[in-house]
């Protein structure tokens, strides 16, 4: 018979212990972990506990007895967090592990946690939030479950995502974050269902339709698994992973079924997409064999045999698909196009008229009939047939569009400028309209103008680096008529002559400094760079960008330290820098690596050398933390390294004088150093500041006769 342990919650404000009802299991035979996690628990190693019973619901989510073990181990260490260490936001994130793996992660139908003692937790964490003042708003929450997955505590990541569900502005990445987590856990059943309601929320995100994806192959749901992989495949820059993926599905199913047409061409369209072009005309016959009238298998031969360049192949067997279709607009535009790629511009052209009286709507047919029209036609039946477009579509932004920029590139200024500004008015956010309307203006050399449109540009779309580069090119024109000669030298990569000219402008400007950082960057000469960032900084110190440049620099050539220093000035300045916070979170990233929780498991895995090798690269990211000295001092311990722990456990008391403890570890280090002076003194300030009687003042005490 196996006793499931008792949760015992440790009120650590308030006297008081909340007990849960016990569990028994006749037929239960006791995970390793979880006895192993008993015997850590016993003797308060409440780290190396946490792992062995997270080991334990990793083999077996349902296994009642180490989700209590858990919950009570990350309440004990909380308590000594509290109580002991006086780290209060260690003894919140471990009262909010042990809330999550209490109140969430248990299994329907186990009761082996009470609702007092979830109660009780909840109060518990209430009074430490309240008292420590911590920041419980959304966006609160959301920066507590960032900080905690990053340093590896996704239980506590976990507990302020749940806390995030209702709330609108945060519903996607809580939901999202709890699939992620989940299936750390090994619980693929619950990562769907969160996948599945960030997906909800956000049915276009390429990277929840990927997640989505892989968890239903986890879960052998290969049905769904091809429909979020297929959606993914068209947006993520993960293309050889799906196509592996797709690859592997549809041959289980061509295995199942060789009489499967539908695997056999899906599995042809994998092959393609992975250009084994042999293979993928292969499974295409195959499934043609199969089903004769599928026009989609046929199209795919077509478009295979374009892919290769085999244009009259492709050719016939688009025009046997026409014989079936003739309307078939679709047929009809890879056909042209392979005219196109013969040289035979004129029955291209045909085809795409065809085509566009079928679909007089259709865009992409109208870009492809223009690109082929304007080769062969004179500028003026160019203008007048764009014009027509206009007139036959008087709401469609693009047409304006493209009608201004063929007017500009004919030097019709004036008209262009007019199309330009009804292109803006049908679409506020077409940015490339700005840039060359901006460059319209600037061409008839009025800079008021193009300074403002620019910057009505850069209002809309701020991190649009062509923007960008185009309010740099206006601003200056719009100062001085100096700019003009190095920005146009910037712009056609001279950039050493762009930093020659920007450098006569006296006395220098932010836009400038700038330009001549802009021009070293493009050169390759981050230090340069560097510098006159910085010296534009110095002049324009509200500048959110030039920090965020100086950063992006710094993390070019992983100095992250002082890219880590310049992301924070640029946030502190615009917290809404979606950039800066993208390139923040690639530095925090970078700084997490040998983060704390390695190098602590690296200690309880008695790896000692290799602890003190993680522990100095997370002290030189956090060299303030008095626990991760302590951590390291125990490893030179270890390692009969009395000297180098003795530092450390100095460090410790530098950084939090109330961890006594030190004092008692330094005396049993200088005994071992058989400096009994230093050891005797040490062993005092132990006693002295240790109230409560245990057992390492009374060893002191006795060492302190005995020296004596």
């Amino acid at each position: 018979m196996k006793k499931v342990l008792q949760l015992l919650i440790c009120i650590l404000l308030i006297q008081g212990i909340a007990l849960s009802q016990q569990v028994y299991d006749d037929n239960y035979q006791e995970n390793p972990n979880y006895v192993q996690g008993l015997k850590y628990l016993e003797s308060s190693q409440y780290a190396s506990a946490i792992n062995e019973f997270k080991k334990a619901i990793r083999v077996n989510p349902s296994d009642a007895s180490a989700l209590v073990g858990l919950s009570n181990a990350y309440n004990y260490r909380a308590q000594y967090f509290n109580n002991t260490a006086k780290s209060i936001p260690d003894a919140i994130s471990d009262i909010k592990s042990a809330l999550f793996f209490s109140k969430y992660f248990t299994p329907q139908g186990v009761n082996a946690i009470s609702a007092q003692s979830i109660a009780a937790m909840e109060k518990n964490l209430n009074i430490l939030e309240t008292n420590s003042k911590a920041d419980t708003s959304a966006n609160g929450r959301l920066a507590s479950a960032k900080k905690s997955r990053t340093k590896g505590e996704f239980a506590a990541s976990a507990y302020d995502y749940y806390q995030l569900l209702n709330n609108n502005d945060n519903k996607t990445i809580a939901n999202c974050g709890l699939g992620d987590i989940y299936k750390i856990f090994n619980r693929p059943d619950m990562s769907l269902k969160f996948y599945q309601n960030a997906l909800n929320q956000d049915s276009k995100n390429t990277d929840i339709h990927l997640k989505l994806a892989r968890t239903y192959e986890e879960v052998n749901d290969f049905s769904s698994a091809l429909k979020e992989y297929s959606f993914a495949l068209n947006t993520s820059s993960e293309r050889e992973d799906i196509l592996n993926s797709l690859e592997k599905i549809w041959q289980k199913k061509v295995d199942e079924n060789p009489k499967d047409a539908e695997a056999h061409a899906n599995l042809g369209v994998v092959y393609q997409k992975e250009r084994r072009f042999n293979e993928a005309l292969a499974e295409y016959q195959k499934a043609e064999a199969l089903n004769p009238n599928n026009i989609n298998t046929k199209v795919n031969i077509g478009t295979l045999y374009q892919e290769q360049k085999k244009y009259d192949a492709a050719i016939n067997t688009y025009d046997s698909i026409l014989k079936m279709q003739p309307q078939n607009v679709n047929v009809m535009v890879y056909k042209a196009e392979c005219l196109k790629a013969l040289k035979r511009n004129e029955d291209a052209i045909n085809i795409y008229k065809t085509a566009l009286n079928l679909d007089p709507k259709n865009s992409a047919v109208k870009a492809q009939l223009f690109e082929l029209l304007k080769d062969t036609m004179p500028v003026e039946e160019v203008l007048a047939f764009l014009y027509k477009n206009v007139q036959n579509s008087p709401m469609d932004a693009e047409s304006y569009y493209e009608f201004a920029y063929e007017l500009h590139k004919a030097g019709k200024l004036d008209d262009a400028i007019v199309y330009y500004n009804q292109t803006i008015k049908l679409d506020k956010t077409k940015t490339d309209a700005y840039i060359n309307l901006s460059q319209a203006y600037r061409q008839k050399k009025n800079y008021a103008e193009a300074y403002n449109t620019i910057k009505q540009a850069i209002q809309i779309s701020p991190n649009n680096e062509e923007v960008k580069k185009q309010y740099d090119i206006v601003a200056k024109d719009y100062t001085a008529n100096s700019y003009n000669v190095a920005s146009d030298a910037y712009q056609s990569g001279d950039y050493k002559k762009a930093i020659s000219e920007y450098m006569k402008i006296n006395p220098q400007t932010t836009e400038s400094l700038i330009g001549i950082a802009a021009s070293y960057q493009s050169l390759n000469d981050n230090n340069n760079a560097i510098e006159y960032y910085k010296k534009a900084m110095e002049l324009d110190s509200k500048n959110a960008d030039i920090p965020y440049y100086i950063a992006s620099l710094y993390a070019n050539t992983d100095d992250i330290t002082n890219a880590d220093k310049y992301v924070k000035i640029a946030l502190t300045k615009n917290p809404s820098n979606s950039q800066a916070k993208e390139l923040s979170d690639y530095i925090n990233a970078k700084l997490s690596e040998g983060t704390l929780t390695e190098a602590v498991q690296l200690y309880e895995a008695q790896k000692y050398k290799e602890a003190v090798d993680a522990f100095d690269k997370v002290i030189k990211v956090i060299p303030n933390d008095a626990n991760i000295y302590y951590y390291r001092a125990l490893c030179h311990d270890a390692l009969k390294n009395y000297q180098k722990a003795i530092a450390d456990y100095n460090s410790v008391l530098k950084y939090a004088p109330t961890m006594t403890i030190a004092y008692y570890s330094i005396g049993v280090d200088y005994d071992a150093l058989e400096k009994y002076t230093e050891a005797k003194a040490n062993y005092q300030k132990y006693v002295n500041a240790t109230q409560e009687d245990n057992d390492f003042k009374a060893y002191a005490q006795s060492r302190i006769k005995e020296i004596q």
